[in-house]
Parts: C-alpha cells; sequence; structure tokens
C-alpha cells in the first residue's frame, strides 16, 4: 500500500478538497493500493472544512463534510511515500524536516476570496492527478518479508555482509513472533530490506541492507523510519543496533535517523575483527 499526504497551511481548505477529489479519482479508476490523507503545516486539530470547499467538492460528487482538520504529525512523517504540497512555502517545513519526498502542485490559498476560488483551486488540484498517480505507483513500497522475498533477501545479505543469513535463518524469522522484518520494494523488485526483533518492547536491529545500485536514494532512511514508526505503535521502549566503527556512511545514517552512540562492543565483528559502536534511539 502507497501513502500520500496532501499538505496545506491549516487543513480545512485545499488539502481536504484534494484528499476528497483524489479519493473519488482513484475509486473511478479501480485503484486500490493507495492510501490518502490531508493535513496542514499549522493546522488546529478538529476543525470543520469550509463551506466553500464542501460545496466544491459536493459539486463534483464528494462529500467532505465529516472531515475534521489535523496537523501533520509522526506517523505522517514517517509512513507517507508521497507529500502533496500545495505551495512551496509547504515544501520547504517538510525540507526543514529532511523530509524530500514532495511535489508541489502551486495552487494559491482560496480562503476568504470566494466560491469560484475554489472551483479555481479544484481544477488545479485534478489537474495533476494523473502525474501524480504514475509516480506514485512507480514508488517502492515496504512490507512485511514474506516467503516469497526470501532467496532475493539470501542475496542481499551475501552481497553485503562477509558472515550472511542464510536461507534457512532468514525462513525461521517468518515464525518468529518477536520478529519485525520488512522489505522495501519496487514493481516486485526487491531494493533493500531490514529486520529486527521485538523482545519485551525492546527493539533489536539485527539486519539492514539495500543493494548497491538502488544506494543514496534515501531508501535505507526510508526502511529505518518505518520501523521506527512501528516501534512506536508497539510502544517499545527504544531501537538500538551494532554497527562497525569504520562504517561512517551507516553511522552517518543512523545519526540522521535520530539514534545516539551509547556506547562500544569490542571485537564484535569477525571478518574482519573490529569494534562496533552501540546506537540507540530511544
Amino acid at each position: 500500500m502507497k501513502k500520500v499526504t496532501f499538505v496545506c497551511s491549516g487543513n480545512t481548505c485545499r488539502s481536504p478538497m484534494a484528499e476528497g477529489l483524489y479519493k473519488k479519482y482513484l475509486q473511478d479508476k479501480k485503484i486500490n493500493n493507495i492510501e490518502v490523507k490531508s493535513a496542514g503545516v499549522s493546522a488546529f486539530a478538529g476543525d470543520m472544512p469550509s463551506s466553500e470547499a464542501v460545496t466544491v467538492c459536493k459539486e463534483r460528487g464528494v462529500d467532505i463534510s465529516s472531515h475534521r482538520s489535523s496537523r501533520l504529525n509522526f506517523e505522517d512523517l514517517n509512513t507517507t511515500d508521497l507529500f502533496v504540497c500545495m505551495t512551496s512555502s509547504h515544501a520547504d517545513v517538510l525540507h526543514s524536516l529532511d523530509k524530500f519526498n514532495t511535489v508541489t502542485l502551486s495552487v494559491p490559498d482560496p480562503y476568504s476570496r470566494g466560491v469560484e476560488e475554489y472551483r479555481k483551486c479544484a481544477d488545479l488540484i485534478e489537474k495533476g492527478f494523473d502525474a501524480l498517480t504514475d509516480v506514485l505507483l512507480e514508488l517502492p513500497e515496504i512490507s512485511m518479508m514474506a516467503e516469497e522475498d526470501i532467496s532475493e533477501v539470501a542475496a542481499l545479505e551475501k552481497e553485503c555482509f562477509s558472515i550472511p543469513w542464510s536461507e534457512n535463518a532468514l525462513r525461521e524469522e517468518l515464525s518468529n513472533p518477536t520478529a519485525r522484518f520488512f522489505v522495501l520494494k519496487q514493481n516486485g523488485k526487491l531494493l533493500g530490506y531490514i529486520g529486527a526483533n521485538n523482545v519485551a518492547n525492546e527493539v533489536y536491529i539485527t539486519n539492514i541492507a539495500v543493494f548497491p545500485q538502488y544506494r543514496n536514494k534515501g531508501y535505507g532512511e526510508k526502511l529505518i523510519n518505518y520501523l521506527t514508526f512501528q516501534s512506536t505503535v508497539e510502544n517499545a521502549d527504544f531501537v538500538t543496533l551494532e554497527v562497525r566503527k569504520s562504517n561512517t556512511k551507516a553511522i552517518r545514517l543512523y545519526e540522521k535517523c535520530g539514534f545516539e552512540l551509547k556506547g562500544e562492543r569490542k571485537n564484535f565483528y569477525s571478518n574482519p575483527t573490529e569494534d562496533a559502536y552501540i546506537y540507540t534511539l530511544e
């Protein structure tokens, strides 16, 4: 399932219109693997949509009268595949939070400018739906690791690690109640994966890897943020991992995702022997 979040300021005019109209668009196109939400960068929770927004959507066969505004939150930031911003200023807010998976529609704020301005906004929003859908359908998608993924994940392990997990070891995790293994795929092809175990609300990351040809695209960060969100949903106390001291790229990634250096393990790694840093996210 892909997730798109439409973003404006107060989440009472443009973004709820976009949410409602795009849901209808997807229904008409019989596309059922895209989740749609809207939020505001400065919204007050619980506000009703503007009467003009309700009117214009109703004219187009969409009822948004039950919508209530919400501000961008932790879940949105870590589970959204693509943010569709009404203006560049909304995109700037997301960029300041290190979220660059954005597109901008350049839809001006119609607030207090009359119903005709809302109609113009709706036209601009709907005009971008075809291209938006093409982008969304091509985006990578995260899902639970399944039997069909085992051989590709094992191949990724062999390519990335001196002591890789075997297919049998990976397969055992499918029936392990503490296991949290997720794969990132695009059009059915594996790009990367992350594995962890949640033991008594303490989450230990055991594996994270991305094929070399797909690196430097933010996929590692996407996998970590997804696992972090899932751990938060499960009320975990912390997420932790070990990393080779020499793996500076991985260390920068973990620090970018909020992990902090908490300790060391002497001679933790073999082939070659090397100490490990312990990084933890409370």
